[in-house]
């Protein structure tokens, strides 16, 4: 009789090893791109080796700026860092070759970026499947708050294209920059930098045409791409989002019939409670 060779297959180690892969290489590179089910599952093991590592970082840097002088802790910056690795018993969790540069990076920049955040360091945007032949739903998994947030271009093209178009933000784009720029350290200078550069860059606003005189390759190509972008702001979107009824509805729950707070009263008014029907009157 035929006999099949079962072997041990170590999955759960398998997938620690996807995690602890995909870890340090989003905070190395900033973001990457995987698919969205390794994304989901790796998520809430980088979001905790994060919130401890930094945590850990924060605590040991207290202690040793009361200890060092400014002095010290400019010329033997390097050795507090490597003296910093081995205290932090979060970077543990990493694999060995990652230690040294994941490590010194969370201590360097991290620590500075993420001071008034304790959770949320990473952020999911979904992408367009695979091209093959299994067609896997793709995602862009990257830190918030980094110089290469996806996010944050793509939102503020979103915004480049309707102030040219002279159309108010909705309430979500509202909300995406609010989001944005609260947690980044002048936030809305890096937003404003962002869109003039969306402006400029991908719709040719406040550019300088260039004479071409007697190329007509150079001609027909500029006429070409004008005609694109006049075209791409030709269209607009759907106008009862941003001056109609849907104005000021589109963050309101619609299974629970909420209603938002009061901001305009600067006094409460006193609830008045009426007397129990069920005290006798006197």
């Amino acid at each position: 009789m035929v006999t099949i060779n079962h072997f041990n297959k170590d999955v759960a180690t398998h997938k620690k090893m996807i995690y602890k892969n995909l870890c340090a290489n989003v905070i190395r590179n900033e973001n990457i791109v995987t698919t969205q089910a390794k994304a989901r599952q790796a998520q809430p093991h980088i979001e905790r080796f994060l919130s401890k590592a930094l945590a850990e970082s924060k605590a040991i840097a207290k202690t040793t700026t009361a200890t060092t002088t400014a002095t010290d802790t400019n010329n033997n910056n390097s050795l507090i860092s490597a003296d910093k690795l081995n205290k932090i018993k979060a970077f543990d969790y990493l694999q060995p070759p990652d230690k040294q540069d994941v490590g010194l990076k969370i201590i360097r920049e991290l620590t500075n970026r993420y001071q008034d955040r304790d959770h949320g360091f990473t952020r999911i945007i979904k992408l367009e499947p695979r091209l093959g032949e299994d067609k896997a739903p793709m995602c862009v998994l990257e830190l918030v708050d980094s110089k290469y947030e996806i996010k944050l271009w793509f939102t503020a093209k979103a915004v480049a294209k309707l102030e040219l178009q002279n159309i108010p933000l909705d309430d979500i784009t509202e909300l995406n920059v609010r989001k944005l720029t609260s947690g980044r350290p002048d936030g809305e200078q890096v937003f404003r930098n962002a869109v003039e550069t969306c402006k400029r860059e991908f719709f040719k606003h406040g550019v300088e045409k260039e004479a071409a005189a007697g190329e007509e390759k150079g001609a027909t190509a500029g006429t070409t791409v004008d005609e694109k972008l006049k075209k791409s702001l030709e269209s607009l979107p759907n106008m009862e989002r941003h001056v109609g009824e849907l104005k000021g509805k589109l963050l309101v729950s619609k299974k629970y019939k909420t209603k938002p707070r009061r901001t305009n009263a600067t006094t409460p008014k006193e609830s008045v409670v009426p007397p129990s029907p069920f005290l006798k009157s006197a």
